[in-house]
């Protein structure tokens, strides 16, 4: 058994690497498959742990390094995701994102940063590792509904991997601690897109036309319906519709409406009847206001769920990581999504979310101009990155 007291000397001796790395990382942000020197940078540094690495995965900018240990076991992944987000940074910091229009906001840096501090970790510890470590660079995690998630694994990433693990910076926590709990962690996401077509006409005659304005109108009112008295209450869902847009001109009767909007879940049950009764609402909307009306609805990502045995182990270990009071209380899921779905629907193993906010610190979210991970947590999610590995493969 590798010993805790080694592992934490190991990642003292790498902090100071971890913050260089996420720094230059964040200072050259770069969006969903667009990560070419984001990719080139984590493989150059991998290598350079004495990592095998293979570049271009998935016919993209995806990198996967492995690190094989001196003892046969159990191959155990750590994913990172790499891309930024199409935002104009105004935190103020000296490592600002030197790209127009482009920033870190989604805390990747940081994950990139943490990956990297385990993996030199782990490389400094291969000769008494029984085992294999994966280390998954995935690009365009932000590119839902189909991230870069999907793609490594048809690539066959996870081919011959017994668990894999995954975090996220959440800045509703504070630094030093951990989230982790069974079952969802993080919501589906469905992409829907609904082409209503009327007739137009003067807007002085609206009985020459049929009003696709007015027809949309009863539909976003309608489709909350669904959510509110056709779904499960015990299943939560949203229905979003975020983008609307029809007409020509003021006095014009609008001939088409076209909506754009999302349904997050957590359940497969409330997808099925999300998706239904849109179409179901559609029909009943052509028949009343004589329209034609398309539905779109595109899976995207699924819920991120952690079973109740996978939860338990990342508690125990963070517990004896940091003590049970680095332990948050997560009592809810997230609404957000995170494609690490894709990977543990193909293999074991859980997700759990990383504080990194400064106590007294504003709390900004994720996806907003000010956001900025809290270097601190660095250390802490390459110390249980890393011990996840030991651990996994002590078990097997």
């Amino acid at each position: 058994m590798i010993n805790q007291n080694r592992i934490k000397e190991l990642v003292k001796k790498y902090t100071e690497d971890m913050r260089c790395a996420r720094r230059k990382l964040h200072a050259y942000p770069e969006i969903s498959n667009e990560e070419e020197r984001t990719a080139a940078y984590m493989a150059k540094t991998l290598r350079s742990f004495g990592v095998d690495v293979q570049e271009g995965v998935a016919g993209g900018h995806g990198v996967v390094g492995t690190l094989t240990g001196k003892r046969p076991g159990p191959t155990i992944a750590l994913r990172a995701d790499m891309d930024a987000l199409s935002i104009t940074e105004q935190t103020g910091l000296l490592f600002a994102s030197q790209c127009e229009g482009k920033m870190h906001a989604c805390g990747h840096d940081g994950h990139m940063a943490i990956l990297l501090g385990a993996a030199k970790v782990l490389s400094d510890l291969r000769d008494e590792l029984a085992g294999t470590v994966v280390f998954i660079c995935q690009p365009a995690e932000e590119k839902s509904p189909r991230g870069g998630a999907k793609g490594l694994v048809e690539a066959g990433v996870l081919d011959g991997v017994d668990a894999i693990y995954g975090l996220h910076v959440w800045p509703t926590l504070p630094t030093g601690t951990i989230g982790v709990k069974a079952g969802p962690m993080m919501a589906a996401s469905d992409h829907i897109r609904i082409v209503i077509r009327g007739k137009s006409s003067h807007a002085a005659m609206p009985h020459k036309g049929v009003d696709a304005i007015v027809a949309a109108g009863q539909f976003i009112t309608a489709a909350q319906d669904i959510i509110s008295r056709q779904i499960n209450p015990l299943y939560p869902a949203v229905l979003t519709f975020g983008r609307i847009s029809g007409g020509t001109r003021y006095n014009i009767v609008a001939g088409e409406v076209e909506l754009e909007g999302t349904c997050r879940t957590y359940h497969t049950e409330a997808q099925d009847m999300v998706e239904a009764q849109l179409g179901n609402m559609l029909r009943g909307l052509d028949t009343m206001y004589g329209t034609a009306s398309e539905l779109h609805y595109e899976r995207g990502y699924a819920a991120v769920v952690n079973s109740p045995q996978q939860a338990d182990f990342v508690a125990s270990v963070a517990a004896d990581c940091f003590g049970r009071d680095a332990l948050a209380d997560v009592q809810e899921p997230a609404m957000t999504a995170e494609d690490f779905s894709g990977y543990l629907q193909a293999c074991d193993g859980a997700f759990f979310w990383l504080g990194a906010t400064k106590a007294g610190d504003t709390v900004y979210p994720l996806h907003n101009s000010h956001f900025a991970v809290d270097e601190d947590c660095l250390p802490i999610g390459a110390e249980l990155m890393a011990s996840l590995v030991c651990r996994a493969m002590e078990k097997k």
